[in-house]
Order: structure tokens, then C-alpha cells, then sequence
């Protein structure tokens, strides 16, 4: 398709999203493969290609060279078994030229779409939480509690947010107030008496009384490891990447299944 001339502001805007991908070293090869000469202007990344961009842009008087240079960099077949960083990394470009009316589509290509007007649009159109989390099977009431963090790529409070849906559930089951590992012990804590608030069997064999600890245990990590440390912790110093929010969101779906399927067992 033609692609008419991109102003400098997106010209710019791509140019971050790509120095996000390549390292230095792999920007001088990409544009020497993309027939872009680099240009004397510009020491960091972003503005490396912004200037190389800008002056082959002028050179041709259009903007096909620029996304052929885009597509080559945002390639599928460079992300195997990397689907998920391809998601992020395309649906960051998607949120840059959906202003201009382009789309990058799953397999790479672009096409043109209708423009958006407002960041808002361009992350809800670019970022759509059900198509990037297809067939991972998430809960959807963890996902009802971190879609808002997760469109605006706030992955370090989405993070928090999941791990306050499943201390939400068992206080909606409980009317417990308590949380994290008290909260778990109040309601699956099964005591001298072998008579917990909430199961999920009949724990009349061992067996079950194991699966039942088990499940509690999962419960008490899951706070520890993902709510307890993104609490206390500077968010700086955190890495809340997607791929961890994903691993965040799997953990917890399961434990919003096993928690669907328990059931106040009358002995408190």
C-alpha cells in the first residue's frame, strides 16, 4: 500500500518503539539490511533512528520505506517462542499508527484501519486484554480486576491488583475482613477439629486432606511471592514485565477454579 509521509512526531514515536527492541549493534545492521543510510545526528537510540527515518523519508517522499524497515524488525518469525513479547512489542507499535490509520495485524503485516483520536482509543484498540491473552484459559474475574492497570501498561499495579481478586473471593464467601496468609488460614485452616470454613471435597481421606493443605499452601505463596514484595518494595526496582504479569495471571485463575468450586462447609 502507499503510505504518505509521517510527520516528526510519529516518525519519533516509532523510533522509541524500536530502540526499545534493538541494541545499538543490531540497529546498524537492521537499517544497513533496510538500504537506510544512518545519518551524523543523534548518539542514543531513539534519536539514531529518528534522524535515519526522517532522512530517508525525505529521500523518497513517502513512508513505505519506514514500515518496511518496522516490519522487518517487528517479525514474527524473530519470536519463537517468544509469543508473548511479540504481542507487547506490536501492540506498541499499533498504539503509535493507530493516529496515523495503520495496523500492524498477528502476522506482521500492516493495513489500514480507521484512525483513532484519543490515547485512550488507540490503547483500547491496540491493546484489547481478551485478544492478547487468548487461549491461556484467565479467570475472568482476575482479569475484571487489572484490565483498567493492563490497558495503560501498568503492569507493576496490575500485578497487585490480580492478587487482590483472590483475597476479594474468599472474603465474598466468607465475610472474613482479614487477608493474605490470615485470611487463607481463617477460611481453609482445617485445625485440631479437621473443620475448615471452605472446602472443596469431602476431606474424608487422607488424600483429600492433603489436596485440601495443598491448595492452602498455593494460596499463602502466591500473596508471599507476588503481593507481598510488589507492596513493600520501590516500584523501580521491580521488573513488572508481562511476561509476569501472564505468569500472575495463570497462577490465579487457577486458584479462582478451585475457589468456584469450594463450598462453606457449615462448621463455623
Amino acid at each position: 500500500m502507499a503510505v504518505k509521509s509521517f510527520d516528526y512526531t510519529t516518525l519519533k514515536n516509532i523510533a522509541e518503539v524500536i530502540s526499545v527492541i534493538l541494541s545499538h549493534t543490531e540497529i546498524t545492521q537492521e537499517l544497513q539490511l533496510a538500504g537506510i543510510k544512518e545519518s551524523n545526528q543523534g548518539t542514543n537510540k531513539k534519536d539514531r533512528l529518528f534522524y535515519a527515518m526522517k532522512d530517508r523519508q525525505q529521500q523518497d517522499a513517502c513512508g513505505n520505506n519506514i514500515l518496511a524497515f518496522v516490519k522487518k524488525v517487528i517479525d514474527p518469525r524473530r519470536y519463537i517462542n517468544k509469543e508473548i513479547e511479540f504481542e507487547q512489542h506490536r501492540c506498541n507499535l499499533n498504539s503509535k499508527l493507530l493516529f496515523e490509520g495503520i495496523e500492524m495485524n498477528k502476522y506482521g503485516e500492516f493495513a489500514t484501519v480507521n484512525k483513532v483520536r484519543t490515547i485512550s482509543e488507540a490503547r483500547e484498540r491496540s491493546q484489547k486484554i481478551k485478544q492478547k491473552i487468548h487461549g491461556i484459559g484467565v479467570h475472568p474475574d482476575a482479569l475484571r480486576f487489572c484490565e483498567v492497570e493492563y490497558l495503560q501498561e501498568n503492569y507493576f499495579h496490575a500485578i497487585l491488583e490480580i492478587t487482590k481478586s483472590v483475597a476479594d473471593k474468599m472474603r465474598q464467601k466468607t465475610n472474613y475482613v482479614s487477608d493474605g496468609s490470615d485470611l487463607v488460614d481463617e477460611c481453609f485452616a482445617l485445625g485440631k477439629e479437621r473443620k475448615p470454613m471452605l472446602a472443596f471435597n469431602l476431606l474424608s481421606t487422607p488424600s483429600e486432606e492433603s489436596e485440601h493443605k495443598g491448595f492452602a499452601n498455593l494460596m499463602k505463596g502466591f500473596f508471599s511471592m507476588y503481593r507481598n514484595p510488589k507492596a513493600h518494595n520501590p516500584k523501580i526496582n521491580e521488573e513488572t514485565q508481562l511476561s509476569e504479569m501472564m505468569e500472575v495471571l495463570v497462577i490465579s485463575s487457577i486458584i479462582h477454579r478451585k475457589l468456584d468450586a469450594s463450598y462453606v462447609t457449615g462448621f463455623k
